[in-house]
């Protein structure tokens, strides 16, 4: 399934499930190093406004941004572990 259509069903309400997170969990790797190749990607691109809303992140934002943002404040990683939301901005710069 495309993650931008999960990020949709998230944004009108509907709850992610665990498989569901682990495929945008892999999604985000993928495009995590995707990027190191090229940066003319899909997720590159500005996400819709109510995408960077649900995802609390700065309106304009890439989808990949919100990807990551929805993916922390879902299943939030360990203490001591760099965000994703950190990640993808690492790989942006």
């Amino acid at each position: 399934m495309n993650y931008q259509i999960l990020l949709e069903s998230y944004a009108s309400g509907e709850a992610i499930s665990k498989d569901e997170l682990s495929l945008l969990e892999l999604e985000l790797d993928s495009q995590l190093e995707s990027i190191k190749f090229s940066r003319t990607q899909g997720c590159t691109e500005k996400a819709p406004k109510h995408i960077c809303v649900v995802a609390q992140v700065c309106e304009g934002s890439s989808w990949i941004t919100c990807l990551a943002s929805i993916l922390d404040k879902s299943n939030p990683l360990s203490l001591g572990k760099k965000s994703r939301g950190a990640k993808v901005i690492d790989a942006l710069l």
